[in-house]
């Protein structure tokens, strides 16, 4: 999390998601602060890019005097895709949501 003396705060979500072979992507996970390490070049790669591209962001983006001047802003492959009006005092949690896993148990076959 990090607190800007502006007051904002701002926290990576990493997404952990899989494509099948009908080229269909399923959310496995979010993580909330996700590891940074080189697991694999891929993500080597991808980490050095994120921890550019989120300075970028958080910085620049941020400090920007004014809307015209945060258009031009170079965010590098960060894109804003909601703008939210207010800023939300409560966790998420305490709004009722209720996320749930429902399944069916597998038949043991050798039985």
């Amino acid at each position: 999390m990090f607190d800007s003396k502006k007051g904002q705060q701002h926290e990576l979500f990493g997404y952990d998601i899989m494509i099948d072979d009908d080229l269909n992507c399923w959310l496995i996970e979010v993580n909330s602060s996700p590891a940074m390490d080189y697991s694999t070049p891929v993500t080597e790669r991808l980490v050095k890019m994120v921890l550019e591209d989120t300075i970028k962001v958080v910085v620049d983006y941020a400090l920007a005097p004014n809307q015209k001047k945060k258009s031009k802003v170079d965010t590098g492959l960060f894109e804003c895709i909601y703008r939210a009006t207010r800023v939300v005092d409560k966790p998420m949690a305490s709004f009722g949501l209720n996320m749930e896993v429902v399944g069916k148990k597998i038949k043991d076959q050798n039985l």
